[in-house]
């Protein structure tokens, strides 16, 4: 898994195979349905969207299309990595049914069948990955679908935001960033992790750093969103704080773009209960280019679970009770 990491450069500068003529039409409604680590390429280009434009976007992690949402009659984007995720599927057939304008992405499988075989838009990224490994790729891919008079300068971006990681990453023997997220994963250790964001970019990245330490460290992590973390669960440190000390970490995702109050409620929060439980905190860049702000942080997450799985001697690629899960479901 870490090659796969140590590659997010070169998969947000890799050019992806698009459908014959590829274009997108303007829009002002995008619904996207994805799950997983695909799902999460979906709240990236919710999060670019919401910054940068009025289009209205909900990024739906569940089965099927229900009736009241196909009636808005938005544009649909589809994305699977394998292209055979069932709650995807079922939610293609229904804008088939309703007669939506939709797009794909995926390495393959039926949702690129389903694409090919109605001539509708597609982004075809490269297979043979675990979903959580291509996030690089996804990310691209889904740029291609951003507003359509700007959608070359999200892709630029992308390529900027991947020589950054690259540049970053130089030097593996004397590199600051692979020693902090090191030095990160040996403080979570086999404690729970709790991640806190104060942005919507923070806050993005705080899922991403949980399913990265659930899925490749096998180990359990939850978010929360400042403020709304002190309107609830600030109190839950009161009780027991011997077995928070003991067994949770609390990581802190800053970020110099957060509101003033945002800061002081971290540094509040701190003082409140710094004694009940430890606290790490990681800083980001504050780059112009918000690919390169998503994927510093994300780099580092990404970092700390396959540290974190080393260290316990897990396999970060064993997916086995997901599979038995799906196997289950076939009955």
């Amino acid at each position: 898994m870490i090659e796969h990491i140590l590659d997010l450069g070169n998969q947000l500068k890799k050019d992806l195979e698009t459908s014959t003529d590829f274009i997108v039409d303007s829009y002002s409604d995008l619904l996207i349905v994805g799950m997983g680590g695909s799902g999460v390429a979906g709240d990236v280009l919710k999060l670019i969207l919401n910054e940068t434009s009025h289009i209205n976007v909900e990024v739906r992690k569940a089965y099927g299309i229900p009736e009241v949402v196909a009636d808005r009659r938005p544009k649909c984007l589809f994305i699977s990595y394998s292209g055979n995720t069932e709650e995807t599927v079922e939610a293609v057939n229904d804008a088939i049914k309703n007669k939506l304008d939709w797009s794909v992405i995926s390495s393959g499988g039926q949702l690129l069948e389903l694409a090919i075989e109605h001539k509708r838009p597609f982004v075809k990224v490269p297979s043979g990955l675990q979903p959580r490994a291509a996030f690089g790729f996804m990310t691209k891919a889904v740029l291609h679908f951003a507003s359509p008079d700007q959608d070359r300068k999200y892709l630029d971006m992308c390529n900027e935001a991947g020589d950054y990681l690259n540049e970053a990453l130089a030097n593996q023997s004397e590199n600051e960033l692979l020693s902090q997220a090191l030095q990160i994963s040996k403080e979570i250790s086999t404690k729970t992790s709790v991640i806190y964001g104060g942005t919507p970019l923070t806050y993005l990245v705080a899922q991403r750093w949980k399913t990265q330490i659930n899925e490749n460290a096998k180990s359990k992590a939850f978010v929360g969103y400042m403020p709304e973390v002190h309107h609830n669960e600030i109190l839950s440190w009161e009780a027991n704080k011997v077995d928070s000390k003991n067994n949770y970490q609390l990581l802190f995702l800053r970020s110099s773009k957060e509101n003033s109050q945002i800061s002081k409620r971290f540094e509040l929060t701190k003082e409140i209960i710094g004694d009940k439980v430890n606290i790490s905190e990681i800083e980001n860049i504050s780059s112009k280019n918000i690919v390169s702000n998503l994927f510093h942080l994300t780099l580092i997450g990404d970092l700390v679970s396959v540290y974190m799985a080393d260290s316990s001697n897990i396999d970060p690629y064993d997916i086995t009770a997901i599979e038995k899960l799906k196997k289950l479901l076939e009955r």
